[in-house]
């Protein structure tokens, strides 16, 4: 390919949002925003990362890139969160830990705090499975989303902090390697509700093209993935899986048009191409979800 990066909207969520407090009534997150920012493009370099480091966003941030282009809210489409007492191995778990992780994301951004507290719970109880629980055991973030769960701002700031806690334990335990486990969990629930609801809700101007901002991200998932401090995890079908899907996007004749045309400014896939990537989206969840 020709060209080394495309245009990416900023969602202006980690790079803007800032944690803080006040006292008094008011809620304890104050949300502070650089308006300038908002809607700013950046180039963003989706084929080149350093050997160790294979940067990956938050789930907020994967939400966030359907959200911008008019996804909807649909009901039910969502892993159950009743399903969380029926994965056993720990790659389920830490999948699914992901896959919770995208679907509260999606159910806050919606203005579905409610259900969004129901994925938190499931997302902790994961957590203590796979050897996290020490993110979620101070018991101030319930205390915070149960306060603040009318307020979408102080939400979105929490699932952050939530992030950043995560982030940092792993981290602290040598356990940054597993990062892209649970994130290829979350990008795939993120791909999936955005495929769900580019087929089932019509005259979403844009939302296929946020899909193809959500494939810039894969390569960098499949490296993290790679990372021999994952040996052990067989993590084989996970890695063919999402390398099929990249190579199956890459081959797509829109794609190849793209790169080839210095001059093109956005990349939309055909119908039948959409069609393609997105069985094999769905697939791939299935076999994430399934205990």
């Amino acid at each position: 390919m020709s060209k080394p990066s495309i245009k990416i909207a900023v969602i202006a969520l980690a790079s803007t949002f800032m944690l803080g407090s006040c006292g008094g009534d008011e809620p304890e997150d104050v949300l502070v925003v650089e308006p300038d920012s908002l809607g700013e493009d950046i180039d963003v370099d989706i084929f080149e990362s350093p050997d160790i480091d294979y940067h990956l966003p938050s789930p907020l941030q994967v939400a966030s890139i359907f959200k911008k282009s008019g996804l909807e809210y649909n009901s039910g489409v969502t892993n159950d969160p009743d399903n969380a007492g029926n994965y056993t191995g720990e790659l389920k778990k830490m999948l699914n830990f992901g896959v919770y992780s995208a679907d509260m994301a999606y159910c806050v951004l919606n203005e579905q705090s409610n259900e969004g507290r129901i994925y938190l719970d499931a997302i902790t109880d994961l957590a203590e499975e796979i050897g996290m629980e020490a993110v979620f055991e101070n018991k101030d973030l319930m205390e915070r989303f149960d306060k603040n769960i009318e307020n979408k701002d102080s939400i979105e700031i929490l699932m952050i902090d939530i992030h950043e806690r995560t982030e940092e334990y792993m981290e602290e335990n040598d356990m940054q390697h597993h990062s892209a486990i649970h994130f290829a969990g979350a990008w795939t629930e993120g791909m999936y509700l955005g495929v769900y609801d580019y087929e089932n809700n019509g005259g979403k101007d844009g939302l296929g093209a946020q899909i193809t901002e959500q494939m810039a991200i894969l390569g960098n998932i499949i490296k993290g993935l790679k990372d021999p401090k994952n040996d052990g995890m067989e993590l084989g079908w996970l890695i063919s899986d999402l390398e099929k899907i990249q190579s199956t996007f890459d081959s797509f004749d829109s794609v190849v048009a793209y790169y080839e045309d210095e001059t093109a400014e956005e990349l939309t896939l055909s119908d039948a191409e959409y069609t393609e990537l997105g069985g094999l989206i769905k697939d791939l969840r299935a076999k994430i979800i399934n205990g």
